[in-house]
């Protein structure tokens, strides 16, 4: 007689205590919800957006464009075109470009043989902050895969990217 009176009581007993607690948490976030106000948020974006702007300097205020990026990659692909090596020392990457979420959009494979490396290193972080700058002016949004550094070599006298060796961005 005992076995089937626990049986019903238990049940009960337990969704009595479930729907209790439920009714006190759903009580008490209403209630956090009702405290905060709905113009907060609004008011925190626009925060973020002037402190963001702020960091800019003067000359950086002025709107990216799609153009600019492509007229500064057209740059950096001229200067790194000719990629003839003797040696696997004079092969180099550089981190080319920024993701909404972190980290460069590319990698490009130069030779130091040939190419003036202050200049190759200056115009990919021209490329960097011009990405960087578009994406925080567009509020962006990409994958957020992280791209890790290529291997690169010298093959039949000119450098390349080891595939394999890294994602391959291009």
């Amino acid at each position: 007689m005992r076995t089937p009176l626990l049986a019903i009581l238990l049940p009960l007993c337990l969704t009595a205590c479930l729907e209790t607690t439920s009714a006190d948490t759903e009580q008490t976030t209403q209630n956090k919800l009702k405290e905060v106000p709905q113009t907060t948020l609004v008011e925190n974006k626009k925060e973020h957006s002037k402190s963001a702007a702020q960091k800019l300097s003067n000359t950086e205020l002025k709107k990216v464009s799609v153009e600019d990026i492509k007229t500064a990659k057209t740059e950096l692909n001229s200067l790194i075109a000719d990629n003839q090596c003797d040696t696997s020392e004079q092969c180099r990457v550089t981190p080319v470009g920024s993701r909404a979420c972190g980290g460069p959009s590319s990698f490009a494979v130069y030779s130091t043989k040939t190419a003036n490396e202050t200049d190759v290193l200056a115009q990919s972080k021209k490329i960097t902050s011009l990405e960087s700058h578009y994406n925080a002016q567009n509020e962006m949004m990409s994958i957020c895969q992280h791209l890790t550094t290529p291997s690169t070599q010298c093959v039949e006298n000119k450098c390349v990217k080891l595939e394999g060796s890294a994602v391959s961005a291009f």
